[in-house]
C-alpha cells in the first residue's frame, strides 16, 4: 500500500480535493463517459427545481470502458476503495491522457475517489479519499422512465406558482447531462441540494452502443456537496431520429444520502 494512500485512509475522511489535472473531454471506446460529483438529500424546499435541456454526449472509441481501467488501478488501491465505500451503488474509472486511472465509487458507507499522485510530471501512486455517509440517511428509489405522453404536461414536483430553484452545478456541462433524464429523476437528483445554496460538484460517465434501429446508453452521474451525495445509474434506448424526451428507459435506480462533516 503506498504511502499517500495510507495517510488518507488511516483516519481522516474528507472530501476528494479539485484535480490538479482534470480529464480532457473525450469519451470511451466505443462509448461515452462522463464525470463530475454533487451531494444529495437537501432540508425540504417548497420552490420547483431548474430543469434542464439534454446536451451532447460524445463518443471517443479509443477510451477504455470501466471496466478496463479499473482493473489499471493497483489491487490493493482497489481493495481499500471498495472496503471504503461499503456496498457498491455506483462507480466507474477512467483514465486521463497520459493514461493514469483514477475512480470514483459510491457506496452505502462513503463518496470514495482515488486519483494519481504526480511527481515530476509522472503518476507514481494514487491517493484514496472518502466523505462518510451518515448512517440511516441513505435513500434509494426507482423510476419507470416513460416517455410524455403526446399532449400530456409532465411537470417537475413543486407547487404551482412556485419559484423556479437554479443550483450551480460544477462543471456547468452537467445540466446537459441531467436534461437527457425524466422531469421526476432531475428533481430527485437536484432537490436535497436546494437549501444550501452552495456550488455542486458533477461527475459523471456514460457508455453508448450503435445499433441500425437505435442507439443504447448506459449513464452514471453523481452530484455531491460536503453535506449531501445523489447519484444515478440508468439505461436507456432511444430509436433511430428520436428526441431524448421519447427515449425507453429500462432501469433507472437513484439514490440519496447525507454526508457527516469531517
Amino acid at each position: 500500500m503506498d504511502k499517500a494512500w495510507e495517510q488518507e485512509f488511516a483516519g481522516r475522511d474528507r472530501m476528494p480535493q479539485r484535480r490538479d489535472r482534470p480529464p480532457a473531454d473525450r469519451a470511451p471506446a466505443d462509448r461515452v463517459r462522463a464525470d463530475r460529483l454533487p451531494a444529495a438529500r437537501a432540508e425540504h424546499s417548497a420552490g420547483v427545481t431548474q430543469i434542464h435541456e439534454p446536451g451532447a454526449l460524445p463518443v471517443d472509441p479509443a477510451v477504455p470502458a470501466r471496466e478496463g481501467c479499473w482493473e489499471l488501478l493497483p489491487g490493493d488501491v482497489r481493495a481499500k476503495t471498495l472496503e471504503k465505500a461499503g456496498r457498491s451503488l455506483v462507480w466507474w474509472a477512467r483514465v486521463y491522457d497520459d493514461g493514469a486511472p483514477f475512480a470514483v465509487v459510491f457506496g452505502d458507507r462513503g463518496l470514495c475517489r482515488v486519483q494519481p499522485v504526480y511527481r515530476n510530471g509522472r503518476a507514481e501512486e494514487h491517493r484514496g479519499e472518502r466523505a462518510r455517509v451518515e448512517p440511516g440517511s441513505l435513500l434509494s428509489r426507482s423510476f419507470d422512465g416513460r416517455p410524455v405522453q403526446a399532449g400530456g404536461g409532465a411537470a417537475a414536483p413543486g407547487r404551482p406558482g412556485a419559484p423556479v430553484e437554479r443550483l450551480v452545478l460544477d462543471p456547468p456541462q452537467a445540466q446537459g447531462v441531467l436534461g437527457h433524464f425524466p422531469l421526476d429523476v432531475q428533481d430527485f437528483l437536484q432537490r436535497p441540494f436546494l437549501a444550501d445554496r452552495r456550488p455542486v460538484t458533477a461527475e459523471w460517465y456514460y457508455e453508448e452502443t450503435v445499433e441500425p434501429s437505435h442507439t443504447g446508453l448506459f449513464v452514471l452521474l453523481c452530484l455531491s456537496t460536503d453535506h449531501h451525495v445523489t447519484a444515478i445509474e440508468a439505461r436507456r434506448t432511444l430509436d433511430r431520429d428520436a428526441t431524448p424526451d421519447r427515449a425507453r428507459w429500462q432501469h433507472i435506480t437513484c439514490h440519496q444520502a447525507r454526508l457527516t462533516p469531517r
